[in-house]
């Protein structure tokens, strides 16, 4: 019955793909959108783990670092050495500085927005979730999560603080968007929009924090 349920969410859901990327600061497969002389990316908004279909039915409900499909063989395209990856860091903060990061959504399906840092030791090592999870970042009153507050497309701009005493010539700020529009079983059992199997955006922005 399960599999049954998220067959018929996966064609429902087929034609129902929310699209953005962040813009500040700009992540890699935009940077040419800016006037940086990297690789021009035009669907820079559709980095959806593959899509719906291929990461929770093909891959598990596994994503790649940056939003790649995650069976892609690594560097995936969008990471670190791979062909958007060009090792450029297009900002630079203070370490503990509170900071806005922008969010331009070209379609909108609710959900919510998490944001999470990953400092890179050299110029070809690959980001991991695993780095990824020990840097979270949050929000001035410490949320971890930004609902989106609205269904329109438009910038998000989305205040942040990064971890006090860190310090990187190179980190990889990410950006997941997991979207809130799918009908799917909750946990209790139910079912209503927003549960279950929902579609993913990342992307990833290469950073130095003084």
């Amino acid at each position: 019955m399960e599999d049954l349920t998220l067959l018929l969410f996966l064609l429902l859901a087929a034609g129902a793909s929310g699209h953005g990327m962040v813009m500040e600061p700009v992540n890699r497969a935009s940077m040419w959108r800016l006037g940086f002389h990297t690789p021009k990316d035009y669907d820079d908004d559709g980095h959806f783990c593959g899509g719906i279909s291929v990461q929770w039915e093909q891959n598990g409900g596994k994503c790649g670092e940056c939003g790649d499909d995650y069976a892609l063989p690594r560097p995936r395209p969008s990471e670190n050495t791979g062909k958007y990856g060009r090792g450029i860091s297009v900002k630079t903060y203070k370490s503990g500085q509170a900071f806005t990061a922008a969010v331009d959504l070209t379609a909108n399906h609710k959900g919510y927005f998490q944001f999470d840092l990953c400092p890179l030791r050299s110029a070809d090592e690959l980001e991991t979730d695993e780095c990824f999870s020990r840097y979270p970042l949050s929000q001035a009153e410490g949320s971890t999560q930004y609902r989106v507050p609205s269904t329109k497309p438009g910038y998000y701009n989305v205040s942040l603080v990064l971890p006090a005493g860190l310090r990187c010539e190179r980190c990889v700020f990410r950006w997941t968007y997991v979207a809130g529009n799918n009908w799917g079983i909750c946990s209790d059992g139910s079912g209503a929009d927003g549960c279950g199997p929902q579609e993913n955006f990342r992307t990833c922005s290469d950073i130095t924090i003084a």
